[in-house]
Order: structure tokens, then C-alpha cells, then sequence
């Protein structure tokens, strides 16, 4: 497995956000009992990779996705590169490549959160903002 010596774009723990996927680039999902890599290209998976780490077995393709697991407890880091760089990722990485592109959404489709705004998630949930004077009511109300 050949990766670039890079900061990720973003780290998360279980939860990923529509707009932290990159166009470009790889994600590592690292659990306590495997790491694996998935290749993002336009909202498609086209590789992916996946090692036991109790056994340092290695996984490509299908075998892999179907390995790969994202958790509450995961920490999700997300590596974004451009198209030139992403090219010879996968090339150098042939065995990960996956025959068929699948869609990013089916696979991560629980994980993965449509909601692109605070405001959104608000209404979703129906709840609402504090005003001012309720923080001062709380304030004022407050009991030691």
C-alpha cells in the first residue's frame, strides 16, 4: 500500500458530513481491530483496502469493502489530492482497485449526513435556539 506522507483534510470520529468527502482523494478508517483505505473519485468508491490488525492480514477489492466497518468509536481521516496525484495513487495501488466504481451513498448512506447547516439541523430536530433573555432567565434562575 503506497500513500502520500500527508496532514489530512479533516479528521472525524464515526460520522462524516457530504461535504468533508473529497472529490479527489482517500479515506482511513481506523478501528481497533482494522485500518483500512477507501478510494473516493466523484462520489464513487473505486478502491478500497483493509488489514486485521491482530493478524496483519491484508484485504483488497470486494474482500475489503466488505471488511470495512465504520463505527461510533471510528476515527475517519480524510485525504483530499488532485486528479494527477489520485491517478497514480490508484496506480501504484493496482491491487485495491475495485472492478466495478460503487456508489459512495451506499455504502455510507447511515453515516453519511445530508444536513449541510446548523440552521437545518435545528428545524429537523425542532429545536430551538436560546434567545438572550432565556439565557438570562436561566442565569437569574439558577440555584447553587
Amino acid at each position: 500500500m503506497w500513500l502520500p506522507t500527508e496532514d489530512p483534510k479533516t479528521m472525524e470520529y464515526g460520522n462524516l458530513d457530504k461535504s468533508d468527502l473529497p472529490e479527489f482523494g482517500y479515506i482511513k478508517i481506523l478501528n481497533r481491530d482494522n485500518e483500512a483505505v477507501i478510494f473516493v473519485k466523484e462520489s464513487f468508491i473505486v478502491g478500497s483496502w483493509c488489514m486485521e490488525v491482530s493478524s496483519l492480514e491484508e484485504f483488497h477489492e470486494n474482500k475489503a469493502m466488505k471488511r470495512i466497518d465504520i463505527a461510533n468509536d471510528s476515527k475517519l481521516e480524510i485525504y483530499e489530492t488532485n486528479n494527477s496525484l489520485f491517478e497514480t495513487l490508484i496506480e501504484l495501488n493496482e491491487e485495491c482497485k475495485l472492478s466495478l466504481p460503487i456508489e459512495i451513498k451506499l455504502i455510507l448512506n447511515e453515516r453519511v449526513s445530508d444536513i449541510s447547516s446548523r440552521k437545518d439541523l435545528l428545524e429537523k430536530y425542532r429545536i430551538r435556539a436560546p434567545s438572550e433573555e432565556d439565557v438570562e432567565n436561566l442565569l437569574l434562575n439558577y440555584k447553587s
